[in-house]
């Protein structure tokens, strides 16, 4: 937590300094996390979460569940969308309805699962019913992707998501300049009486890191984050600037070509000598100055210790060249040459190829860094018909420890189906884990759930992935969460105010 000395009266802008701009307005159907940091500011979720990732009131300022099927949510009686309609149960309803319908094909909706019903029992009270246990449920509904809209005017048209922004949060639009701003200016109609503490918020979309580093020291912007790891240095370097480097629940992550025939990671032989020879502390100390660590299936932000005691990380690194080795020869691989894809989306991607490149070479694997567009990548790694060997992404670790476990599953993500293999008992596994309540039962199966993947070497994870931020202290009175899991950058904008 991070706070100002005093606070001015209230009102006043405060800017944002953006890395990028919104990818859709339609939070439903995004999947991108910088547009998910967005929606927060116009959209509520039904609970939102802590600063120790724990559920807590959002729209829903209470809740029960009956049964391990069946939620009910009292709403807040004073919310209202920002065009001053009252919200209500309908609303609820129906954006859960639109969430889950499988026509959609939201992402967000897949992870709520199969839904018996959701029904309004008053104005203010929603019952949601599962066909199944999903203890990760709540975690869910706290991120924007399941925002609730105003469905009355979305039913009758004056209200497009796919074009427009229209929610019962802290701000709603003034204006959009596409890839240059967004004007923000309190909702008149928010529930929370006498927030936010500011009347406007501009969001200015500024891509270059070095251009957004020149804003914040000539005072242009109050508030910037930052993805080079190089940022915290930085911004310690810029006078009246406080730097927080972000714990999240996000890591990156390593796909492997598993399908291509001709990859040499088709041999699982070859995926598990390649996943020996990572040294993920390398990269930690090379890439991020030992701001980050290494990391797991469940994040190590949970603080919860699963999933930790596979050979790839128990065994010391010595033994696991000479396991490699053997595993590479077993397999006839000789004088092995691979790609790794290292998209130019984030300036992290080569660094971090540069890394492993040199960790390959141990075990006498050659790698080449491809820098590529982003387009390229998508269509390399995601499409119907993939074309690498190793492709560096991230995950997003969300705030419940199984939600991430989706992700091994290529039926059911979809993005991983041209070099993932589907594993029915991995499948059935993560379908027993979301039907458990935390503890050591559930935990057994995570560990499972875990040994699969480490052993099929597909998708594997690396190291986290945490947020830079730069806020002018001289100039704001802000806060950030200590661990954050749902890309609500400016969790408290709400109260974040002017000093000058």
């Amino acid at each position: 937590m991070h706070v100002g000395p005093t606070v001015a009266d209230p009102g006043g802008m405060i800017t944002w300094g953006k890395p990028s701009e919104v990818l859709s307005t339609d939070a439903h159907l995004s999947a991108d996390g910088t547009s998910w940091a967005m929606y927060y500011l116009v959209y509520d979720t039904l609970v939102t979460t802590t600063d120790d990732l724990k559920i807590s009131p959002g729209l829903a300022e209470s809740w029960e569940q009956p049964t391990p099927t069946t939620y009910i949510f009292k709403l807040r009686k004073n919310a209202a969308f920002s065009n001053g309609r009252p919200l209500t149960s309908e609303d609820v309803v129906g954006s859960l309805k639109r969430l889950v319908d499988p026509k959609l094909g939201s992402y967000a909706g897949r992870q709520i699962g199969d839904v018996k019903s959701v029904v309004a029992l008053d104005d203010h009270t929603v019952k949601l019913e599962l066909e199944q246990p999903n203890t990760a449920v709540l975690s869910v509904l706290s991120v924007s992707m399941t925002a609730i809209y105003p469905m009355e005017e979305l039913e009758n048209g004056t209200f497009d998501p796919t074009k427009e922004m229209l929610g019962s949060g802290p701000f709603m639009v003034a204006e959009h300049r596409q890839d240059e701003s967004w004007t923000l200016v309190r909702n008149p109609h928010y529930w929370r009486q006498g927030y936010p503490i500011v009347d406007k918020l501009l969001v200015r979309i500024i891509q270059d890191d070095t251009a957004r580093l020149a804003a914040l020291r000539d005072g242009s912007v109050d508030v910037a984050n930052f993805e080079n790891p190089d940022s915290a240095t930085l911004l310690k370097g810029i006078v009246n600037v406080e730097p927080i480097v972000q714990k999240t629940t996000n890591y990156f992550r390593l796909d492997v070509s598993a399908l291509q025939d001709n990859s040499p990671f088709k041999d699982i032989r070859v995926r598990r000598a390649m996943a020996l020879a990572l040294d993920r502390q390398r990269i930690v100390n090379a890439v991020f100055g030992g701001e980050s660590a290494v990391d797991y299936v469940v994040p190590q932000a949970f603080g919860k210790p699963v999933c930790r005691d596979h050979q790839d990380y128990v065994t010391p690194r010595e033994e696991r060249i000479a396991l490699a080795r053997e595993l590479l020869q077993e397999a006839g691989a000789k004088d092995l040459k691979v790609g790794i894809v290292a998209s130019s989306v984030l300036v992290t991607f080569p660094l971090i190829a540069q890394v492993m490149k040199a960790s390959l070479a141990d075990v006498g694997i050659e790698a080449e860094v491809q820098q590529i567009p982003v387009a390229d990548w998508y269509q390399r790694v995601f499409s119907a018909k993939t074309d690498f060997d190793l492709a560096l992404s991230w995950l997003a670790g969300y705030s419940d420890p199984t939600q991430i476990l989706s992700n091994w599953n290529p039926e059911w993500v979809g993005w991983s189906a041209g070099f993932m293999k589907p594993n029915a008992e991995y499948n059935n596994t993560v379908n027993e884990v979301r039907q458990l309540s935390d503890g050591p039962e559930r935990d057994r199966a995570i560990e499972k759930a875990c040994q699969i993947i480490y052993d099929q070497a597909n998708i594997l994870p690396l190291i986290s992935k945490p947020d830079y931020i730069g806020y002018r202290k001289d100039k704001i009175n802000a806060r950030f969460s200590a661990i954050e899991g749902n890309f609500n950058t400016l969790k408290y904008i709400t109260e974040f105010s002017r000093l000058d």
